[in-house]
């Protein structure tokens, strides 16, 4: 079967190591080469990891992570509210080391055509897709589409151009650093300062034996970026400083430290999940199915059980004889919708959690589980 795949991210990724292992010709279209290189971090859990490792993916030398022990909640000043064990076998990673291991397992990256968004879907009779129209004005035919491609996914917007979509209150400044002294600091643990009254933290996640990604949360409608921020990566480092003004260390040190090209800025959405992730011949995965809130840490290893449940509904569709394309898909996409729904309403709670001031009786660990 030919499949074209819309996103070279962890879910575009996993779901061509899956699919091609099943014999099948997967052709991956990537946005930019910048965004698919973007050094941000992430936790994955043990059931994630697993998975990996079941398919090939070597999590070893550089791209082996961190191994996470606790969860240590502080007050801006740096002494600690509240401490949690991680649940066992959790590891942080570099987005840039897991994605050169899944490369890796791939076989290779030539198959990744760059500079290549989704554009527009041709649909024929019955919301079947005919074809895929890509930014770069090629034509994409296949058996098989899948959508892979993020948060703002053209696909889940031509299929539900009404589904009602908003921009999450919380907005997100991520940045990445170099440094063996704050790692030698930050030990096995995820830190997060937090202000007293609330709606504004600051992470700080060691991901691999160089680096840390640190991460500003803060609440848009209290912290409102500044009309000339847009775009500009130098005004969002300006952000974090100011609003972390007086913090304790290593938060300035950090921030001093970041390259502005280093910075990016997330801009999460807060939406219910579509009615499905299927139509006919096309299939929505990772954040393009379902837009996770960051307090979940759910966003990749959901991706990595999309990829692995949707292999496994074609592999059961393949071996039947009576087997049907859709009736896969809407297997995938039953199983994988009962699964995000919780993840959907923590997110929420955990949100507001974030929003109401900081107490000892208020602190939780930033985690979906």
């Amino acid at each position: 079967m030919d499949v074209a795949i819309f996103g070279a991210g962890i879910a575009g990724l996993m779901t061509a190591i899956t699919l091609r292992a099943q014999g099948h010709n997967c052709s991956v279209y990537e946005r930019s080469r910048r965004a698919h290189d973007a050094g941000m971090g992430f936790i994955l859990l043990p059931e994630a990891i697993a998975g990996l490792d079941q398919l090939g993916v070597q999590l070893i030398g550089d791209c082996s992570g961190i191994p996470l022990e606790r969860y240590l909640c502080r007050i801006a000043h740096g002494d600690i509210l509240y401490q949690q064990a991680m649940p066992p076998g959790s590891r942080s990673f570099r987005r840039y080391d897991l994605i050169a291991a899944l490369g890796k397992a791939f076989g290779t990256m030539q198959s990744v055509q760059f500079d290549a968004s989704l554009k527009h879907l041709e649909f024929g009779a019955g919301g079947r897709i005919k074809a895929a129209r890509l930014s770069s004005g090629e034509v994409v035919t296949a058996d098989l589409f899948i959508a892979a491609d993020g948060t703002h996914s053209r696909a889940r917007r031509e299929l539900f151009p009404d589904w009602p979509t908003r921009p999450a209150r919380v907005t997100e400044i991520v940045g990445i650093v170099r440094s063996r002294d704050i790692i030698r600091w930050a030990g096995h643990d995820l830190n997060k300062f937090h202000a007293a009254e609330g709606g504004l933290a600051f992470g700080v996640l060691p991901v691999d034996q160089e680096h840390i990604v640190w991460f500003l949360q803060f609440d848009s409608t209290s912290f409102p970026l500044s009309s000339g921020a847009e775009g500009n990566n130098e005004a969002w480092r300006v952000h974090a400083q100011k609003l972390t003004r007086g913090w304790a260390n290593p938060i300035p040190h950090l921030l001093a430290m970041t390259d502005p090209s280093q910075v990016h800025l997330w801009r999460p959405i807060d939406a219910d999940l579509v009615p499905t992730f299927y139509q006919q011949n096309l299939v929505l995965i990772g954040d393009a199915a379902h837009p996770l809130s960051p307090f979940t840490s759910q966003g990749v290893s959901s991706a990595i059980a999309d990829a692995m449940v949707l292999a496994n509904a074609l592999e059961t569709c393949t071996k039947n004889e009576n087997g049907h394309l859709a009736l896969a898909l809407a297997s995938y996409s039953n199983q994988r919708y009962r699964q995000c729904v919780p993840y959907l309403s923590k997110g929420r709670e955990l949100t507001q959690k974030f929003l109401a001031p900081l107490s000892p009786n208020s602190c939780w660990l930033p985690l979906a589980i």
